[in-house]
This record gives structure tokens, C-alpha cells and sequence, in this order.
């Protein structure tokens, strides 16, 4: 798997969905994302990080945020920006707390419509949702990606097509989850457990195991 073949997939599914949320994880009680609006947010990431940040091909790259829709997008963009994702000690840190401790801190808040960060950061402190805005909504270098460790979010899943739902996942549960699905064809349905059984039903979805 390589970052770039993940945001070609994106593309492709255009209108369709690829990620269905129910409850915690949506901030609403269902929320359905379609290939191109998760594209055009992880390109405004990618670019962000690569042109504006201008962050190194394979430095580390820390994300600090919930099981959430926008992991997704910034773990995806600061792949395709040549970084390497993870989930502790990154010199860039992503993170819903603005007193987060790195090199540089990206603070993003959680809601939809938030076009800034709620509230005064602390000097230093980027808005990440505010500077993204003015981000092309397509991926400027394509080639970035290939300096980084795409491949450590693949994670084995049944062939076919159809809707897989995965309930509580861990952020990197659910980043690798959704990285692999997409390379499969699948869309991806996640849930808390008090909406595991709605979602299974309302989405015809196939329940997986813990990854």
C-alpha cells in the first residue's frame, strides 16, 4: 500500500461514500463522508504540511486526535506529505490540545463547521483548521508519499465489497482500517458500541474483529 494509491482510490469513488459514522465518532448520530469530500480534505493536509509547514520527507508526524473523521484526513495528508505517521513523540504534533509539546503543535477542534480553532492558542501554535481553508483541494506533488511508511498501516481484510463496520476502534485501528478498506473497495462504517447495532443493521454491514 502507498499513500498516493489510497488518495487515487479516494478519487475514484467520486460521490460515493467511503466512511459512515455513527455516534461519538461522527459528533452527530450518523454522518456519511464520500470519496471526493475526504480527498479534498486530506490534499488541504498534505499541502498544508508540505508546502506551507514544510515539514521533512520522514519526519515524524504525531497524531494526537480521537477516533474521528479528521484523523483520518490529516494521518492521510501527512502521508502523502512524505511524513512519518504516528502516534507518539513527533516533532509535529496534531492534536486537539494547543499545549501539546513538539517542535511545532497543530491544534485542530473537532467540529464540522469549525472553520478555526475555537478560543486564543498559545504563540507558537497554528490553527489547523484555519490554515488548511485556504489549501488547493487537490494534491499539488504526487510524489511526496513515496518517502513515507504508508505501508505500516496495512492491515489484512476479507475480499469483496460492500460495507465493513468497525466499533471502538483505537485511532490507529482506525486509521490502518480505513487506509486498507479503501484499497479493497470497501466503505467503512464506525460505530460506538451503544450504535454498534443500529449502524450493523441501518448499513447491511459486515462486523470485524479487532485489528
Amino acid at each position: 500500500m502507498t499513500a498516493i494509491d489510497v488518495y487515487r482510490a479516494l478519487l475514484s469513488r467520486g460521490a460515493l461514500p467511503v466512511l459512515t459514522l455513527y455516534g461519538s465518532s461522527a459528533g452527530a448520530p450518523r454522518l456519511e463522508l464520500s470519496g471526493k469530500v475526504v480527498a479534498n480534505h486530506v490534499a488541504k493536509a498534505a499541502n498544508f504540511l508540505a508546502d506551507d509547514l514544510m515539514i521533512d520527507a520522514g519526519s515524524n508526524l504525531e497524531l494526537d486526535l480521537p477516533s474521528h473523521w479528521r484523523l483520518i484526513t490529516w494521518g492521510l495528508g501527512g502521508l502523502l506529505a512524505g511524513a512519518t505517521v504516528g502516534f507518539e513523540d513527533g516533532e509535529t504534533l496534531v492534536t486537539t490540545d494547543p499545549s501539546g509539546d513538539a517542535d511545532e503543535v497543530i491544534a485542530v477542534s473537532l467540529g464540522a463547521l469549525d472553520l478555526s480553532y475555537p478560543g486564543d492558542l498559545p504563540a507558537g501554535v497554528t490553527d489547523g483548521n484555519g490554515e488548511v481553508l485556504s489549501q488547493p483541494d487537490i494534491l499539488l506533488d504526487e510524489t511526496l508519499g513515496a518517502d513515507s511508511n504508508a505501508a505500516d498501516f496495512q492491515v489484512d481484510l476479507p475480499e469483496g465489497s460492500g460495507r465493513l463496520l468497525l466499533v471502538d476502534p483505537t485511532p490507529q485501528e482506525l486509521l490502518s482500517t480505513f487506509l486498507s478498506a479503501l484499497q479493497k473497495d470497501w466503505t467503512l462504517v464506525v460505530a460506538d458500541a451503544d450504535s454498534a447495532e443500529k449502524a450493523e443493521q441501518v448499513e447491511g454491514a459486515v462486523r470485524l474483529p479487532r485489528v
